[in-house]
This record gives C-alpha cells, structure tokens and sequence, in this order.
C-alpha cells in the first residue's frame, strides 16, 4: 500500500535535509508502535494500571528524552501535556512505580522487531561461527542520581539506583535482553537465574570472569549449547595435559590444554583451556587470560576462541554509546525503578541505531558504517526532530505503524541511498603520544593559562 507521508513535500524536504533524523523516527514508529506496547503491558504488568495514561504514551516521553528532543523529563511533559492528559506528578508517580518485568519486555520486544526489520532490508550482519547463535552477557552499573529523596540529602555519597545485565547480538548489533536490578550492592549473579531461563541450543555464550560459574556452564551444556568465559581465579578444576602451543594472534601467544571442571547436581564436564600470553598486560596488569571452552575443536580451534572473546568488547562499547550519545541515565530519576526504566527505553532507541546503521551498511558498505559518529547521529535526532514534528504532526506518522515491511524497507533504501555519509563520519587523528611526566606541585593546585602562554613568547 502506498503511504502519504511519503509522497508529502514537507517529508521529502526532511528526507533530504535531515537524513538520520528522518529515518530514526520512521523506525522508533515501528519499534514503538502504540498498540504493540499497551497490549504488552496489559500482558506482563502485575499491579500496577494505567487509566488516562498509556503505557505507550509514557514509553514515547521517556525515549523523547533519552535522544535528546526534550531537554528533560518536565520539558517532555510540556511539550505532550495534552497527549498524556494527567498531572506531572502523576507520570512520575507511574515511572516510580514501574515494574521490572515490564522493562525488560520493552527491550525483548523490540528487539524481536529489530530481526524482522533488519531481514526486510537485507541488512543482518555474519558474525556467527557457523551453526552457532553469539550471545555477549555484561553487567552494567548505573551512575550517581541527584540528591532528590529526602533519606540522601544530608549525604554526600552518591545515590545508585540499581544495576542491570544485558545481552547483545552481534549479528544484528542489538540488544536483545535486559535483566534489570534494583539494589545496586547486589552481585551480577542475582541476576543469572533470569539469563538461565534464556537459554537456547547452539546458542554460544561470550562473557568476562564474573560469570565463571558451574551453574553457568552446566545449564548451558545441558541446552545443548556453547561458551567462552573467562575463568575466574576461584574456579578450580584438574587440568589434563600439558599446555600446548596452538598458535599466535594479534595479543599473544596462544596454548591450549583440558580442564575437568568439579561435578555439579551429579554431572561432570571436561572443557577446553585456552591460555593467552599476552605480549602486553592488561589494564589490570594480567600477562595472560585464560578462556574456558566447550566448543567443539572442528568448529573452533584455540585461536579462533581467543579471536571470538576479544570480541566481547562490543556491549561495552554499546553501553559507552548510549553513555556519550543519549541520555541513558536521567539524573532526576533517582528511584530504582524508573532509572532502570529509563535504561531500557534506551537499549530500546540504540536498537533504532542498529536498524539504521544496518541498512547504511547494506546500502553503502560495512566499512561506511563503521566510520559513523553516534555523536553526530544523535545530535541530529536532538536538534531535528521537534521541528520535524511540528511540521509532520504524530497522526501524519500513524500511517507508518501500518505499512507492511516490504514497504517500509523500500523507503529506509530510498533515504539512505540519497545520504551524503561524510556528514556523520567519525572525526580521525593520529595515533596518540605517550603523555609527558607531569610535576607535582603540592603548594599549587592550579596555574594562570595566560602567565604560561606570556612565559612563551
């Protein structure tokens, strides 16, 4: 079916003018289409109702946001107090009070919508070893809130709301699952039961040594599927053999040996022990890293795990994104269950990212998409999209919750297509120098720029 806006000069003008915008909202429209996300809550939500606002109408004003068009929470409300015709105290009071569930739903979600969209453009990535399903697990802290809640304001520590685990698919480059926690002291792997209940043949599990643990590794090998973690120091096994050397990559020198893992609830496993010698030591300070793997060698030899677990920086760098180019963690928000809300409707906007950068990479080249600046891309979407809107009101958008997918792959191309890419190119520089030895001057804790620059000429 055709769809108007697309034949409207004032969406064409857009288009062309600002590109990324355009496209991140043709995609927030099918990530966050209204009625998806209200029958969702209807679904999953325990206690709490919603009467005149709607589950879909709160979503929208936080993602808002997160992407910058409102410059706050109270600014978004301004701006869409008519549309969600209650009280500002009554949508924080909903935010407060949202449950975790509900949360990670939003992000499952959209990420189930990011597969269909990415298969309609042609633009999923091959970063699987064959056979297998990649799944990267990380921890994720959330910074410091304001001082808002009476019991912190006589405190100068900083209040935390909560923590969470996610879970990327690199083959996709999304999130794909969000367990949110709200006691920030609690350990990563309160929230492992949550991961268990995932799980999934040939999948294969990529995750640093905080997730080194039997329950961990028998639960995946009991689902018929694989992993790469990290060993940690206090898992212990009997090693069979003696190392041997496999290979060399880009960090180090590569061995290889077995490892009989302790039993767990009556079973017993025997993985391999991958060890790198690394040519530089960490960032703290390790000289080599052990892997602990169950992938077959036919599929994986010692090499190729040592490869496939560096690429396990990815959500890091997905966390580092949505740090530096949205705003993932609304200060204001100090109760646990909103900032973490906040966090998922986050995951949910960078998972829009993925869809667009997907499609530039099918359309312009891998190499192309990953010389993009989020910053850039995210400064568009804050400075164009309330203008968009106000010439392009919500219900000219409705017709793009409607379109079927064919459709609206063949416009994403169009746009994309027409897209001068060296607007949004990361800024290059050379390599970075060693930094010079600074004194220490323990009676000066500052210095005048200007005596410095006149001690020059």
């Amino acid at each position: 079916m055709d769809c108007s806006l697309f034949t409207d000069p004032l969406f064409h003008s857009f288009a062309q003018k600002r590109p990324f915008a355009t496209l991140t909202q043709m995609v927030l429209r099918r990530l966050l289409e209204p009625r998806e996300l209200d029958d969702l809550f209807q679904n999953e939500a325990q206690r709490q109702y919603f009467r005149t606002l709607r589950f879909s109408d709160l979503t929208g004003l936080v993602c808002g946001v997160v992407l910058g068009k409102h410059k706050s929470m109270n600014a978004g409300y301004k701006d869409l107090k008519d549309r969600l015709g209650v009280s500002v105290r009554a949508v924080y009071d909903k935010l407060q009070n949202i449950e975790l569930p509900l949360s990670r739903q939003l992000v499952r979600n959209s990420y189930r919508q990011t597969i269909e969209i990415c298969k309609a453009i042609r633009c999923v990535q091959n970063n699987d070893i064959a056979g297998y399903r990649t799944r990267i697990l990380d921890g994720n802290w959330l910074s410091g809130t304001e001082h808002r809640l009476k019991e912190t304001r006589t405190s100068t520590a900083a209040p935390l709301p909560g923590k969470s685990l996610g879970v990327y698919d690199p083959r996709y480059q999304a999130a794909c699952d969000f367990i949110p926690i709200e006691d920030a002291y609690a350990q990563e792997l309160s929230g492992l039961d949550a991961v268990i209940e995932t799980l999934a043949s040939k999948d294969l599990w990529l995750a640093d040594r905080n997730f080194c643990t039997l329950k961990f590794f028998y639960s995946i090998a009991a689902k018929s599927g694989c992993f790469v973690i990290r060993q940690h120091s206090k898992l212990h096994g009997t090693e069979k053999g003696k190392l041997r050397k496999i290979g060399q990559s880009e960090t180090g020198i590569i061995y290889e040996h077995e490892l009989a893992l302790p039993e767990y609830e009556g079973q017993q496993m025997t993985v391999r022990r991958v060890v790198v010698h690394l040519f530089e030591p960490t960032r703290d300070k390790d000289v080599e890293v052990v892997l602990l793997t169950n992938l077959p060698v036919e599929d994986a030899d010692a090499v190729v795990v040592s490869d496939l677990y560096r690429t396990r920086w990815k959500i890091e760098t997905a966390f580092g994104h949505m740090t530096t180019a949205m705003n993932c963690e609304i200060k204001p928000l100090c109760y646990p269950k909103a900032a973490l809300f906040c966090f998922a409707c986050a995951l949910v906007a960078y998972n829009s990212f993925a869809i667009s950068k997907g499609a530039i990479a099918a359309e312009h080249g891998r190499a192309e998409a990953e010389r993009l600046s989020h910053y850039y891309l995210a400064t568009e979407i804050a400075l164009a999209t309330d203008g968009m809107l106000v010439a392009l009101p919500d219900d000219r958008w409705e017709e793009m919750e409607q379109i079927d997918q064919e459709t609206f792959a063949a416009e994403v191309k169009r746009i994309i297509a027409a897209m001068d890419m060296s607007r949004y190119r990361k800024s290059t520089r050379g390599p970075k120098k060693k930094p010079p030895k600074r004194t220490n001057k323990r009676k000066s804790t500052h210095v005048s720029t200007k005596r410095i620059l006149d001690q020059r000429k």
